[in-house]
């Protein structure tokens, strides 16, 4: 028999605590009477002023009992009766917005209550958890329960809670196996489409092949209609066809006219197709070198077409620029590529022709539907850093950073990502220079104070005493902002200074950390090294015949003008695929640069390839 509930109801508390009692379940408090409480049967009647020689209306207003009502109903009753009002309680409690009320009731029940009812109460014991953001606890859950521990008339609500849990946590890929179950469940929702059509638009490219090759035939098909998408973003009869091959193929999923309005309107959409696009770059001045190994990229990437181009130098006059525009009917533009201008001509309101800015947005920018932002964002390495450490459910990641703008910005938006995901910012250690390395490191390891620590019990034992410095066993992984040279010195120091009774800590690094043409003799250094960069400098898959090209028409390009080339070859192909892309979030492109997604406010976001050293020095592009 489940044991009796002896009630109390607290007025000065704001929680109203349940504390267990032996075998009892009691609310402890003040000792606020019966008769405080509200009636629970009986809705309050509003009656308004008798009126003389008039028939008086009497209006009742429904009243939806709270948490403290079903409790003092449960405070009558006994048994299983009291375990179902007690779960009513739980319910109120969560949907009135008191959290810890409905989880001291929910956990109560989980350990106590029948088996019907501790079935009944995991949905509103789940829902608690998120409510309070107990991430630990959620993820105990799940590995406790699945969704065929719920009710059957639970289990649509629990799935749909995880999912936009998992959402909500920036974790696509357990969120698109949460829809899928979802959709098992309730196929003709199309909110339910919808939302894991947003999901697979946030896949890695290698985590939406690795859907497209699942043995299941719904997951298969829709991870390869997202992959038809972005394939023949911006050739509509190539995608029309390709989408009649899909349905074919996978008859089991919804018809094409079943699936979402913005599924189905997606090859409907008309493609940028200019005649005519200007280049602007800075030709005449210090940055003629980056403007030309753009101008190499675009040429590059416009061989097959059809528009013409026609390249103007972006330090012309305003007014000359605009004339000269207007004579050789340009409809689209790309660059300018210095911020500059770009800031310049972005906040003209009168500047009409649809342009590809090759820069990030201002502030003060004008916003426009038009009006497009690439850069090679060192923010973006940063934020895919953070999310890395998330998925891999690091706890306290250290960041090791060079004194310099670049690494500033870096470090700055990795603690803004980090303090959302953690809750906290990251350990941050800066260093000037190469003397600075050492005393840094032993900082971060906390390795000198463990030497001190060693000289100490020398001096008291009166002779040396043989021991190895140990360093911290809390960190789970550093991240490194450091130039090549830089980064050849540290990783060797890092990984001889961790003790050698602790697991090897990751080092994770960014681009800034990697030098294609480096020696072969450098890289054993670096071994074990994971770092982001753009697929073009890996030389990965498809992209290494082009690249054995290009190599032998610029055999000694300097690595820097070797992105911006990559940079100018992805913004002539962006050009076909923006529409697309601003109406429909989820598609990508996957470009020399990076998986290339659109921001709201029309800014290219990239995702980045990643680059390991192995053991015997080979790079090797990999996931992490």
């Amino acid at each position: 028999m489940f044991p009796s509930l002896y009630l109390c109801i607290v007025k000065s508390s704001k929680l109203k605590p349940l504390i267990l009692f032996g075998s009892a379940i009691a609310f402890a408090g003040c000792s606020s009477t019966p008769d405080q409480v509200a009636p629970v049967q009986q809705a309050p009647v509003l009656k308004p002023a008798p009126v003389a020689e008039e028939e008086v209306e009497v209006v009742k207003i429904e009243k939806p009992l709270s948490g403290a009502d079903f409790i003092e109903q449960a405070g009558q009753q006994q048994g299983s009766e009291q375990q179902w009002q007690l779960l009513e309680a739980a319910k109120a409690h969560l949907q009135q917005g008191e959290t810890e009320q409905a989880q001291a009731i929910s956990r109560v029940l989980a350990s106590q209550a029948t088996t019907e009812v501790q079935q009944a109460n995991l949905l509103i014991l789940f829902q608690g958890l998120i409510a309070a953001g107990a991430h630990d606890d959620i993820e105990t859950f799940n590995r406790q329960y699945s969704v065929s521990s719920f009710k059957q008339q639970d289990k649509a609500a629990y799935l749909q809670s995880l999912a936009q849990y998992q959402s909500s946590r920036r974790e696509p890929d357990k969120a698109v196996k949460t829809y899928l179950q979802l959709l098992a469940l309730e196929p003709e929702q199309s909110a339910h489409q919808t939302a894991l059509w947003q999901q697979l638009g946030m896949l890695t490219p290698d985590q939406l092949t690795s859907l497209s090759q699942d043995l299941d035939a719904t997951t298969q098909g829709w991870a390869k209609l997202l992959q038809l998408h972005q394939q023949y973003l911006g050739n509509t009869p190539a995608l029309t066809q390709a989408l009649s091959d899909w349905q074919q193929q996978y008859s089991n999923l919804p018809s094409l006219q079943q699936l979402p309005a913005e599924i189905q309107q997606l090859s409907a959409v008309d493609a940028f197709s200019p005649q005519t696009i200007a280049v602007l770059l800075p030709f005449n001045s210090n940055f003629r070198q980056h403007a030309e190994a753009i101008q190499q990229g675009i040429l590059a990437a416009s061989a097959n077409q059809q528009a013409r181009l026609i390249f103007i130098d972006s330090q012309t006059e305003a007014a000359a620029l605009k004339q000269q525009l207007a004579t050789e009917q340009v409809d689209f533009v790309i660059g300018p590529l210095l911020k500059e201008q770009v800031d310049t001509i972005s906040q003209q309101a009168d500047w009409t022709i649809p342009t590809l800015f090759l820069n990030g947005k201002t502030n003060a920018a004008q916003h426009s539907a038009d009006k497009f932002y690439f850069s090679l964002s060192v923010e973006d390495e940063a934020h895919q850093m953070a999310m890395l450490f998330k998925q891999k459910n690091y706890k306290q990641p250290v960041l090791m950073a060079s004194r310099n703008p670049l690494s500033q910005r870096m470090a700055e938006q990795f603690g803004r990502d980090w303090k959302q995901i953690a809750g906290k910012e990251p350990e941050v250690y800066w260093f000037a220079d190469q003397a600075g390395m050492e005393s840094t490191i032993k900082q971060l390891l906390e390795t000198a104070a463990s030497e001190q620590r060693i000289r100490e019990i020398s001096q008291l034992a009166g002779e040396t005493v043989k021991a190895e410095p140990h360093s911290r066993q809390d960190i789970d992984a550093i991240y490194l902002l450091a130039d090549p040279a830089q980064t050849r010195l540290l990783k060797p120091y890092i990984d001889v200074s961790v003790a050698p009774t602790k697991t090897t800590v990751p080092v994770y690094a960014s681009s800034r950390s990697h030098q294609k043409s480096a020696e072969f003799t450098d890289r054993r250094d670096l071994q074990g090294l994971t770092f982001t960069e753009m697929p073009w400098m890996l030389s990965a898959g498809q992209q290494q015949e082009f690249r054995q090209q290009f190599e032998q028409l610029f055999p000694q390009q300097d690595e820097t003008l070797q992105r911006l080339f990559a940079m100018g070859y992805d913004s002539y192909q962006l050009i076909f695929r923006l529409k697309q892309q601003q109406q429909f979030p989820a598609l990508r492109y996957q470009g020399l640069t990076g998986n290339l997604a659109l921001s709201a406010d029309g800014q290219v976001q990239r995702q980045l390839t990643w680059g390991k050293y192995s053991k015997d020095g080979l790079l090797i592009p990999r996931a992490p």
